[in-house]
């Protein structure tokens, strides 16, 4: 076998990652058409066409379908941010670090947008997404504090500062976003970070 023909682990990952997208978008559509809360996990699987069992092979529970997805893409934010150039300052790096979720969004728009409004209209699920934006700020900080002048607590403190703020700039574009704003996402994210560096 050459180094170009895939390996039987790989398929299988594949096929399971394919079929795991696909639960994904039939599992969301109903979740936003009937509400989280009010669907159970026998009507998704049925709705998929699969069984409960089956269901529970791919997401280990029904919060996984609906946001399982967001701590990946933390780590997009994380590459990005470490890739802006040196001399951006620290606000302007993280907006451009948001990058990754434009594009993710631009790619597939009513897909995010429903599974956005799934997440933030059901109470457990938006405690969840704040839950992984503080984790993604916990490793975007010492990042930011890298780029600050100043060393120790206060440095510390500034980048926690800033970078909380972006991401309260990526909650609040979101939202306005996915209750069905006829801007695009990313300018929705350009005016957010804009009103913030007013202040």
């Amino acid at each position: 076998m050459n180094d170009a023909t895939p390996s039987r682990d790989d398929l299988r990952s594949i096929a399971r990652q394919a079929v795991r997208a696909e639960i994904t978008q039939r599992a969301i559509a109903l979740l936003d058409e009937r509400g989280f809360d009010q669907t159970t996990v026998e009507e998704l699987s049925a709705a998929v066409g699969i069984s409960p069992r089956s269901f529970f092979r791919y997401f280990p529970n029904k919060e996984d379908v609906a946001i399982g997805d967001l701590m990946p893409m933390g780590d997009l934010v994380e590459k990005a941010l470490l890739e802006r150039p040196e001399d951006e300052t620290a606000w302007a790096a993280l907006r451009a670090a948001l990058g990754p979720l434009v594009r993710i969004a631009d790619s597939d728009p009513d897909n995010v947008r429903r599974s956005t409004r799934v997440a933030l209209s059901t109470p457990g699920l938006r405690a969840k997404t704040i839950e992984r934006h503080t984790a993604w700020a916990a490793v975007l900080a010492p990042i930011v504090a890298r780029r600050l002048d100043g060393t120790g607590e206060r440095a510390a403190m500034a980048a926690e500062a800033i970078t909380q703020s972006a991401l309260a700039c990526l909650y609040v574009a979101t939202a306005a976003w996915s209750s069905g704003s006829d801007q695009s996402y990313s300018r929705l994210l350009d005016e957010a970070f804009d009103a913030v560096a007013q202040l």
